[in-house]
């Protein structure tokens, strides 16, 4: 039986719609980035690069509070009910203005007992930059709800146009990691402009709001996403913040040179933005034949499709290396290909995640995410000093192997 939506569009078509508008946001920004930091690992070299990356590394470990899953609850909740759009859209801002101050102080509180990894200046244009982009999140979110994918597409789309011009004015006019991350805030401000007019286009008119009681249940229904976040960020951190500490700036620029071309890679994650909100919609209508016939198709391409295109990835390495960065960087094809391989498993473990978010069994994502974060840290801590940055490679695909068997079988459960 096919089932349509509110838009007169069938399952089949509105999932094609949404995947088309996603793929082009990710191939092009995706693109973009991809122009943004071969120039600037061409520009600076390996220290100043991985100066900015620990920055951010740095940063990330405050704004574990800026997003505790309240973005993916509100896309689930207004996936089902749109009326609530404004509610929810008014008093995640207030939610997060209270939030940005208090990683402001944390951040500020940091200085007395932590070595900075890098200048104090950088460390706060990360942090302004990082604060201002969460209010982006919130739109993006509404959007996602809606299944409004034409306007993530636009969004995002200016967003990556501004950062490819604040990157370009760097490199013409000789400027650092500090003017960087001021040129992406002010990308990130006019997208956030872009954000208030769409909503206005879906005729949802908010205002900053501090409705507490609502606030206590939206936080009560996020905080499961708590430990998940902070274990996440973890997780994606600790490698590159024991690179630096344990062999300098320069390794680090080694090492997310080749993240980056994971980050590119990661582009197929498309799929599950795309899949997340039609999934919602069906489980929650109790159209579970139509979304057990979807999951099938979706990881059944995947599969074929992933496992080919990383085997070509690895078979190419050093030449993909040399042709993006230059021969002084085909030292990163190592872990480059073992960082790939890691991105094809962390596409079905967000699949995963995806499924259990929808029914509702988020304390199930944070222990898999837990685990697999005491692995890393542990794995990292004791060999990243003795084998260098390519260890954090090989601890990356035995993490996500770790995290998503505790998924499936967490899946399993809540099944049954």
């Amino acid at each position: 039986m096919i089932f349509s939506n509110g838009e007169g569009l069938t399952n089949k078509q509105l999932l094609v719609k949404n995947t088309f508008w996603l793929s082009g946001v990710e191939f092009f920004s995706k693109i973009l980035l991809f122009f943004i930091t071969v120039g600037l690992v061409r520009y600076w070299g390996s220290e100043e690069f991985g100066a900015f990356n620990l920055s951010f590394a740095y940063v990330a470990m405050f704004m574990i509070l800026s997003d505790f899953g309240l973005t993916t609850i509100t896309t689930r909740e207004v996936a089902k009910h749109r009326d609530l759009s404004e509610k929810y859209l008014s008093n995640l801002i207030g939610l997060k203005l209270v939030l940005s101050v208090i990683i402001v102080l944390l951040f500020a509180f940091s200085f007395l007992f932590i070595n900075r990894p890098v200048s104090i200046l950088l460390l706060i244009g990360t942090l302004v930059y990082s604060l201002v982009q969460i209010f982006q999140g919130v739109f993006i979110a509404i959007f996602q709800a809606w299944e409004k994918m034409e306007m993530v597409f636009l969004n995002r789309m200016l967003y990556y146009i501004g950062m490819l011009i604040a990157a370009f004015l760097v490199i013409n006019f000789h400027g650092n990691a500090i003017h960087l991350v001021f040129g992406y805030a002010v990308a990130t401000v006019l997208s956030i402009i872009l954000g208030i007019w769409q909503t206005r286009l879906l005729k949802i008119n908010f205002k900053i709001a501090f409705d507490f009681d609502f606030w206590k249940e939206l936080i009560k229904e996020s905080l499961p996403f708590l430990g998940m976040v902070v274990a996440t960020v973890i997780y994606a951190n600790n490698d590159t913040l024991l690179i630096g500490r344990s062999l300098g700036n320069d390794q680090v620029g080694f090492y997310q040179t080749a993240f980056k071309i994971l980050f590119a890679f990661q582009s197929i994650n498309v799929i599950n933005y795309a899949i997340f909100p039609r999934l919602t919609v069906l489980f929650n209508e109790g159209k579970k034949e139509s979304a057990k016939k979807l999951i099938e198709i979706i990881l059944g391409l995947s599969i074929i499709g992933l496992v080919i295109l990383a085997s070509l990835i690895t078979w190419q390495r050093e030449l993909i290396v040399r042709l993006i960065y230059g021969q002084s960087f085909v030292v990163s094809a190592g872990v480059m290909s073992l960082l790939v391989w890691s991105g094809v498993i962390n596409y079905f473990r967000v699949f995963v995640a995806n499924l259990l978010i929808i029914k509702n069994k988020q304390k199930m994502i944070f222990w898999a995410v837990l685990i697999g974060t005491l692995v890393s840290l542990t794995t990292n801590y004791f060999l990243i000093p003795k084998n260098g940055f390519v260890q954090g490679g090989w601890t990356l695909i035995i993490s996500e192997l770790v995290i998503l068997g505790a998924m499936i079988v967490g899946l399993k459960k809540a099944k049954n």
